[in-house]
């Protein structure tokens, strides 16, 4: 059961054990006026740590699991500025919401009831759990769609540039999905080493036959993909950031390569497929072009709104 939030001034809790002997919960991060406990982040990271388990020295699992915490609590900082925002907005999400996204991810899986939660179990997570994962995701979309996705606006221009540059005549698009660690605002260059040292570490896993979508589902810190396993889409050239352009361009089909810096982290590239698009009218690609402009410029705002809420909102990491 998830501890609830308590205020700062009643951060000490008692709990009668057998000894009657005084627990005091730690903070993991103040996020303005709430907190983050260390016992939060331990039950969020605790379905993630049964591979670390498995790492044989004890200074590298050590390291690891740390490293894991760390990014598990910076996750939770951004969700906690979201939630805050939504308290703002007055955005609250219903029981029946989630049951629709629920049902919905049954069906896209093909899942039973029965095989949702057996899947559940396997990742150390009870339904109750789950369900209040799927409303902080649906309260973060929201969130993110009225703070962000309200001021994103693609013009006909824009549309009509794309297709001269990309979709007027034949071309090659590429479908690619990536693992995203971010490297935090002013970070010192150790803290940007370490974030390449884990990116590699995922880069190797990955390359030695484990399943990318649920690497990325666990450890990517890109809140607009990461539910949908890194899935970035189909992009034609001058989409991308260049570093990861050039890249992905050269790659081949389910080739996963990296990592690769740009936008403020480290990516790790799965080359999903290859394609030759042939030239279609204007008026047939118009809605698709404009949806592959919209969703660049919402991840792009997105980080950028995070940024900006951490610069305004006090967040006191003390993990």
């Amino acid at each position: 059961m998830n501890m609830p939030r308590v205020s700062i001034a009643g951060l000490v809790l008692l709990v009668p054990l057998a000894a009657q002997a005084r627990v005091v919960e730690k903070i993991a991060a103040v996020v303005g006026s709430e907190i983050i406990l260390q016992s939060e982040v331990e039950e969020r990271v605790a379905p993630l740590m049964a591979e670390i388990a498995a790492i044989a020295n004890p200074n590298q699992r050590a390291a690891r699991a740390a490293a894991l915490r760390r990014q598990v609590l910076d996750r939770m900082v951004d969700e906690q500025l979201l939630i805050q925002e939504a308290n703002e907005l007055k955005i609250s999400i219903s029981s029946e919401e989630v049951d629709r996204s629920i049902e919905q991810i049954k069906k896209d899986y093909g899942l039973t009831d029965a095989q949702l939660r057996e899947e559940l179990r396997k990742q150390g997570m009870t339904m109750a759990a789950y369900r209040q994962n799927t409303k902080r995701e649906i309260l973060k979309y929201r969130v993110i769609n009225i703070a962000v996705g309200s001021k994103i606006s693609v013009s006909d221009a824009d549309v009509q540039n794309y297709y001269e540059r990309h979709m007027q005549s034949a071309n090659v698009q590429v479908h690619v999905s990536h693992i995203f660690l971010a490297i935090p605002e002013n970070a010192d260059d150790a803290t940007a080493l370490e974030k390449e040292k884990q990116a590699k570490a995922l880069l190797q896993r990955a390359q030695e036959g484990e399943d990318f979508a649920k690497l990325a589902r666990e450890y990517s810190e890109d809140a607009a993909t990461r539910a949908e396993g890194g899935d970035l889409g189909w992009f034609g050239k001058d989409i991308l950031p260049k570093p990861i352009e050039e890249l992905v361009f050269s790659m081949k089909e389910d080739e996963v390569r990296g990592p690769v810096r740009a936008d403020r982290g480290f990516h790790i590239i799965k080359l999903m497929g290859r394609r030759v698009q042939e030239a279609k009218p204007l008026a047939e690609v118009r809605d698709q072009i404009r949806g592959q402009l919209r969703q660049r410029e919402m991840e792009r705002q997105t980080k950028n709104h995070l940024s900006e809420l951490r610069r305004k909102t006090l967040v006191d990491i003390r993990m």
